[in-house]
């Protein structure tokens, strides 16, 4: 069977996104003002919170409970995936159990997997090269660009058994934890080669005492 990846395996199939997972779009700006976030509360993700199909946990705006109260539609549960729906197309990044009940802002789109669905299988269909471009063609506007919930809607899906969705998952769940991991140790290194630098060519510090 031809599908938006190209030809399927025997028992994968393909559907429409919304035929197997729920989609809503975030809370209207009116409903969410940016005088009501702050440093202390309920978190709000937002576009620039989503990187290599994950949430950041660090740097989060925040709105009061009377605010997150008002919003409760739009809490995430563990497992959601939420996307950029304006500005920057195509990141998307999978909530996880110490997300849970956060919210979410006007510029994302919620994806809720179906039981049909593996969610770290989903996240990582959503980040493929062919889907990103089919994401980017259907995506409207020239100067800000867009992505409707109705068309994200209509992406077709590839799905494949679900213990082969968490086959196929948990392997590239475990490349992104090793590049995560790499990059942490790369932003560490950095960081005590700048601590280090001055210190070492001013003679605060001397040469030999870093490398034991």
């Amino acid at each position: 069977m031809d599908s938006l990846i190209g030809p399927l395996p025997d028992a994968w199939s393909e559907h429409r996104l919304d035929e197997v997972c729920e989609i809503q779009a975030g809370p209207s700006g009116a409903s969410l003002p940016s005088r009501e976030l702050g440093k202390q509360g309920t978190p709000l993700v937002r576009p620039g919170d989503i990187a290599d199909r994950r949430v950041s946990d660090t740097g989060l705006a925040h709105v009061t409970r009377t605010t997150a109260g008002r919003l409760h539609r739009y809490r995430l549960r563990s497992g959601d995936i939420v996307g950029t729906r304006t500005g920057t197309l195509g990141r998307f990044a999978r909530v996880t159990p110490d997300q849970q009940d956060w919210l979410y802002s006007t510029q994302l789109l919620r994806v809720r997997p179906s039981e049909r669905v593996d969610p770290v299988y989903l996240v990582h269909y959503l980040t493929l090269p062919t889907v990103q471009h089919w994401i980017d063609r259907h995506a409207s506007g020239s100067t800000v660009r867009s992505l409707t919930m109705d068309t994200l809607r209509s992406l077709p899906t590839a799905l494949p058994p679900l213990h082969v969705q968490q086959e196929i998952g948990a392997s590239l769940e475990a490349l992104d934890e090793k590049a995560h991991l790499h990059a942490e140790i790369s932003r560490t290194t950095s960081e005590l080669h700048d601590a280090l630098a001055p210190m070492l060519f001013s003679g605060r510090m001397h040469a030999s005492t870093t490398n034991t």
